[in-house]
């Protein structure tokens, strides 16, 4: 058992310095502590020997952190968060200001990472330059680099923006990751396996039809959910410190456990209604007001139960040391902790600073922060063993070609002809007439769900009010041309936002059609173009758009 010191500090700090001497703990037994039941088989013990067992896991960033700083290799099993990751966040930014290159806030956050590099100080320069946004002031710099040998950054993200239109963007992310050399700042097995998770995501996005504007979507609502799993790694001989909550680590084991945090309180508490056996049958109570509950028999015994359950939470955590078990902790007088039950089990008290315990214990022992730490400064720092090397033999392979994936949903960039506002309208039509279409937006409520996918994406005041008549007066214009009833409508044998892959020689075309029925013996097909359009630009537009007509031909 290590005793943190009592000195006066805050939640969070107490959690810092509680990884730190973890991570200290960690470093002085790796190649110092010996591990194996059988005598002639022990072996100094390495990181995948060791396992840490949370509670819960609303501090394991800290505890991340606190590995890193000491260069542990760790893997986070069954962990959450992952849209919160850091090397998730950068190449989500990238996917913003690919999608709009008027972001500012994306591409500050894209400059300032592993991608760029590029320090605050220069940023903020650039930001008292002339220009309508961050991308253009960076147009007319050329004091930045990415490094030795490599394109200031505006060429890099100017050819970035360039190939989206021939790239898919799975394959664009990866080419970003690959010209920057950022690849090497996610050395991890967790966050290498967490880019390749994010780039199956947005894959899967294309391979459905959706586009660079409907996968930002998918993306900023994504953002907040804290409940989405790591990327699995496969930890198998895998020489990392594994951590993982109690109840994932059941039925495993480990010659080295660490629980940290063993003083932290669990809250036994009910809600108003509870459903229990009594006699062999199912009973439902409910009891609105605390101060009856808390005298309420029932309500009691579920809450003894609740007691009963941590105790056995503890036995497992326990139990999951094969030859060591190590618990941190910082000294509480509180019931309902894990600290609490190991006070009462082995008689621990605190005199001043001095701790007693039952000496009859065997194996049993207790550290001080300041013991982990001596302990950790005087460890014999284990140097890597030089391989030997087999000599390298290349073979050639040959390949055959691989077709390529190409999105045919955009191909004219509307934010670059329109601007943004034109770029979020369309976006909102098309979801209000595949609403329509499917019949489960009505006419009359248009004009409110429109208000809110308006609110959503920040437009609110004047400008919502602006942006409210323009789609207004769009679906008043299609009434009275007949559009609205002849293809919006809802109709038999018709289809909305329909998926489709098609292979022509060397290329695969994916996208999603906006409307198809079915009349008689033909079908028409309907492409929505939702911005405006000038007579003179008829024919440009239909050249380019002549490969999607083609397609869909």
């Amino acid at each position: 058992l290590i005793m943190m010191n009592d000195e006066a500090e805050t939640a969070s700090e107490k959690k810092e310095k509680e990884a730190e001497v973890l991570a200290q703990r960690i470093q002085g037994l790796v190649g110092n502590h010996k591990v194996g039941r059988v005598p002639e088989e022990r072996r100094p013990c390495k990181y995948m020997d060791m396992a840490i067992l949370l509670r819960k896991r609303t501090h394991l960033r800290k505890y991340e952190e606190a590995l890193r700083r000491h260069n542990i290799p760790f893997v986070a099993v069954k962990g959450i968060g992952f849209y919160q990751e850091p090397e998730v966040a950068m190449l989500r930014a990238l996917i913003y200001f690919l999608s709009n290159r008027m972001d500012d806030y994306s591409l500050y956050v894209l400059l300032k990472g592993p991608m760029f590099n590029v320090d605050e100080g220069t940023i903020l320069q650039l930001i008292e330059k002339q220009g309508n946004s961050l991308f253009e002031k960076m147009e007319n710099d050329a004091a930045e680099t990415v490094g030795a040998g490599l394109p200031r950054p505006y060429d890099l993200l100017q050819e970035w923006l360039s190939r989206l239109a021939d790239m898919p963007l799975s394959e664009l992310i990866e080419y970003a990751l690959t010209c920057t050399g950022a690849w090497k700042y996610f050395h991890e097995a967790q966050r290498r396996a967490n880019i390749k998770k994010l780039i199956r995501i947005v894959e899967d996005l294309e391979a459905s039809g959706k586009s660079l504007l409907k996968i930002r979507d998918f993306l900023e609502r994504t953002d907040g959910k804290s409940d989405e799993p790591k990327a699995n790694v496969n930890t198998e001989e895998m020489d990392a410190v594994r951590i993982m909550t109690v109840h994932a680590s059941k039925g495993l084991e480990f010659p080295i456990v660490f629980v940290p945090g063993i003083d932290e309180q669990f809250l036994l508490r009910t809600d108003d209604r509870l459903v229990y056996e009594k006699e062999g049958k199912f009973f439902f109570k409910s009891l609105p007001e605390a101060s009856i509950r808390r005298q309420d028999e029932d309500f009691l015994v579920h809450l003894a139960k609740e007691a009963e359950e941590q105790k056995r939470l503890f036995y497992v955590a326990a139990t999951r040391a094969e030859e060591a078990l190590i618990m941190l902790s910082h000294w509480s007088d509180r019931e309902n902790t894990f600290l609490d039950f190991l006070k009462k089990g082995i008689n621990i008290e605190k005199e001043g600073e001095t701790y007693t315990y039952d000496q009859e214990l065997t194996g049993f022992s207790l550290l001080s922060e300041d013991d982990v730490k001596m302990l950790f400064e005087h460890a014999p720092r284990i140097k890597a063993q030089k391989t030997t090397r087999p000599p390298v033999s290349v073979v050639p392979l040959t390949f055959e070609k691989q077709a390529h994936w190409q999105s045919v949903t955009e191909t004219v960039d509307i934010r670059r002809r329109h601007g943004n506002d034109w770029a979020m309208l369309g976006d909102i039509i098309h979801r209000i007439f595949e609403g329509i279409s499917k019949g489960i937006i009505i006419e009359e409520n248009i004009l409110e769900k429109t208000g809110r996918m308006l609110g959503d994406r920040g437009v609110s005041g004047e400008d919502k009010k602006e942006k409210l008549s323009i789609i207004e007066r769009q679906v008043t214009l299609l009434k009275e041309k007949g559009i609205w009833q002849k293809i919006i409508m809802p109709a038999a044998d018709s289809y909305t936002e329909l998926p489709f892959i098609f292979e022509d020689r060397d290329s695969v075309f994916t996208g999603r059609i906006d409307r198809v029925i079915k009349r008689d013996d033909y079908f028409e097909v309907y492409d929505y173009k939702t911005f405006p359009v000038k007579e003179d630009e008829t024919a440009y537009l239909l050249k380019e758009y002549a490969v999607q007509l083609d397609i869909y031909a």
